[in-house]
């Protein structure tokens, strides 16, 4: 993978690096993307399964262009701190009402399988990307024109490559590193006795 960089994490079991090696850091590079890369991206997205084949999700996004600030405006104080600095800003919106009016009760799971096509197409260009639940979700829906009465907004998300750690303030550059995962057996159960 083209400018990735690879962790010392440990995999239980045989599973592709790209699962191992993809991770969320909060300091990012202001190098542009390119308007292939960002194809490729969402095209990640565009595969991912979902119920009935519905694909109901909605990513809307912006690099530098006019509407930039209202994007970042969105973001919750702290998050602004780093996510501002990625060249790339979206918010991820489930469809959770269809046009009938009546519930999609698997869009955020869906949607969820989406943002994962997304993150892992990302990386495997070198790209790095970092979901955000601090958001103002009210902002999100009302400046990015997107209505509540059928879309719920999921969360931000930066993308970009990375950064040097000491750009971000002291706190952050702590934290700035691959977090390991639970064991496997922690999230699994095989049968239906506990």
């Amino acid at each position: 993978m083209e400018g990735q960089i690879r962790t010392d994490r440990v995999a239980e079991s045989d599973v592709a690096r790209l699962f191992v090696d993809r991770w969320s850091p909060r300091s990012f590079s202001d190098a542009k993307l390119t308007d292939d890369e960002i194809a490729t991206m969402f095209e990640g997205a565009r595969w991912a399964p979902s119920s009935f084949n519905r694909q109901p999700w909605l990513f809307v996004y912006e690099t530098d262009g006019p509407d930039r600030e209202t994007f970042d405006s969105i973001l919750f104080d702290r998050n602004q701190l780093w996510a501002s600095k990625a060249p790339l800003l979206g918010f991820i919106f489930a469809e959770t009402v269809d046009e009938t009016g009546r519930e999609v009760r698997t869009a955020p799971f869906d949607t969820g399988a989406a943002w994962m096509g997304l993150a892992l197409s990302a990386a495997t260009l070198g790209i790095y990307t970092h979901g955000m639940a601090g958001i103002d979700r009210d902002a999100a829906h009302a400046k990015l024109n997107v209505p509540t009465d059928r879309w719920q907004v999921m969360c931000g998300f930066a993308a970009g490559r990375i950064g040097p750690r000491d750009a971000l303030i002291d706190e952050m550059r702590e934290m700035e590193y691959p977090s390991d995962r639970k064991l496997v057996a922690e999230f699994t159960r095989r049968g239906a006795t506990a």
